[in-house]
């Protein structure tokens, strides 16, 4: 390389000195293909060039030097073929490497599977947007049914009365009562709940917010005979298709779903047999002129970078979320399993011993884990009231935990548990002593998630990094670095 302080000054000087590398680097790359006299030749007008470039540069003989090299390199060095591709395809490998190196080091691209760590971070969930039916009186803003007909998910869907009355429902209360925007009275009767689905304007604002929408409706009468599994017609675009009958004319036909849904195992919604309420089309249904053969919004999940720097500087800490490996842990019943990629808060380390409390609080040794500690400010935020037990005061949560809702951490007797939710915790006084370089994981979304309370603890070793930076999808309120 040519060292001269003119170089900073000289355009010239800087377009002599890199036609100089790039003649050396093909020179080098050609040398065993040419004849030694053809080296020698190029080497020396390499020397002359080298001479043009030090000291004081006189612009009009490095020009000339530059052009005697041009013509023997020329002469001399072999074309490459289609040089424009060749540089392509070496831009590309450049940027492939760099890419590898950037998610294996440093930040690493994740999706959320599962509904376990919600409201910290969602996954996949899918909605039966179809319509829904039952009997129910209005009084006072509030409709009420005899029987459980509502989820939260029915929230901001249309109430349609036998008498011709609608409203939109404001709030969930429990699957039996909900608040209407209208406050009128209505006797007892039926109604429909039922969504509209949202215009090409809505849905590409409702992919900003991670949702999608499918539906697909019979134009005759139709009845289903087939649901293929999706296929992959090129990376990344994939379609299902459904086999049907028109029952008027018995003229066998398909249609196609492209980018069908998928759950959070990635399995096919439609056909398949993991989900269900999700008012999925069977084999043998029939379907009228205009009837949905099905109609649902699935919700993509949060995409976030796994920060995998941290931990080489630090090890993790309680409150952290942590993106692990399940290679060697049984957390499906199975130390064999295939290796899958988990995220849970961690709570506790190797040397500890934890338990969880009627409170919804995790104990280690005997120290009490509230809002105070980081990583845990909404985990343990929810309201509580007071009782005297055994003559003392403690205080117990005011509401019953539920899902997706921020509401501490539950043992096995509480009643949802049904025996299966954390059977190493089988109540308040059980203790979990955790091994040396072991840590504990649990789930923020206490009642419905599978973590350390049912298969126990993870080696450290299998800990790849801590929760990010969410990207996807933008109009999330969890996107940024809000999350923790």
């Amino acid at each position: 390389m040519t060292k001269n302080w003119r170089w900073f000054i000289s355009k010239t000087l800087r377009d002599a000195v890199e036609l100089h590398k790039q003649v050396i680097k093909l020179l080098a790359a050609q040398r065993d293909l040419l004849k030694p006299s053809r080296v020698d030749e190029l080497e020396k007008a390499l020397d002359a060039l080298q001479d043009k470039l030090t000291g004081p540069v006189d612009k009009a003989a490095v020009l000339d030097e530059m052009n005697t090299m041009m013509i023997v390199a020329d002469r001399v060095l072999f074309p490459y073929p289609s040089p424009t591709s060749r540089d392509w395809v070496e831009m590309f490998l450049v940027v492939a490497v760099l890419v590898l190196a950037f998610r294996t080091f440093f930040f690493q691209p994740f999706k959320i599977p599962t509904g376990s760590m919600q409201p910290t971070l969602y996954g996949i969930t899918i909605e039966n947007l179809m319509d829904n039916t039952g009997i129910g009186k209005t009084e006072q803003g509030t409709l009420t049914v005899n029987e459980p007909t509502f989820d939260p998910q029915d929230l901001g869907r249309t109430v349609t009365f036998a008498n011709g009355k609608q409203a939109t429902i404001t709030q969930f209360e429990n699957s039996r009562h909900v608040k209407l925007s209208s406050s009128d009275a209505v006797n007892e009767q039926s109604f429909t709940v039922s969504f509209e689905l949202p215009s090409v304007g809505g849905r590409a604002t409702g992919k900003l917010r991670g949702y999608t929408y499918h539906s697909m409706q019979a134009e005759g009468n139709w009845q289903l005979e087939e649901i293929r599994s999706p296929k992959t017609i090129f990376p990344l675009i994939s379609k299902q298709i459904l086999l049907f009958k028109n029952l008027d004319t018995g003229e066998t036909f398909q249609k196609s779903e492209w980018f069908p849904p998928l759950d959070s195992h990635q399995q096919p919604v439609l056909g398949g047999s993991t989900v269900a309420g999700l008012g999925q089309p069977r084999v043998g249904d029939e379907f009228s002129k205009g009837d949905y053969i099905y109609k649902m919004r699935v919700k993509t999940g949060d995409h976030l970078f796994v920060n995998r720097i941290t931990f080489n500087f630090r090890r993790p800490r309680r409150g952290d979320v942590c993106v692990f490996s399940t290679k060697g842990v049984p957390v499906t019943g199975n130390v064999n399993a295939p290796e899958i990629f988990y995220i849970k808060r961690l709570v506790a380390l190797g040397g500890e011993s934890i338990s969880i409390g009627r409170d919804r609080h995790i104990r280690i040794g005997s120290r009490r884990i509230d809002a105070n500690d980081p990583g845990f400010e909404f985990l343990y935020d929810f309201p509580i009231k007071f009782e005297t037990q055994n003559g003392r005061i403690v205080s117990i949560p005011a509401t019953p935990a539920i899902d997706s809702i921020h509401s501490g951490h539950v043992n096995n007797s509480h009643p949802e548990s049904h025996g299966n939710l954390a059977p190493l915790f089988g109540d308040s006084e059980s203790i979990l002593k955790i091994k040396p370089n072991h840590y504990l994981m649990f789930g923020d979304n206490t009642t419905n998630s599978s973590d350390s309370r049912v298969w126990g603890q993870l080696p450290m070793r299998n800990v790849i990094g801590k929760s990010s930076f969410v990207y996807w999808p933008p109009l999330s309120p969890r996107f940024g670095w809000s999350h923790r």
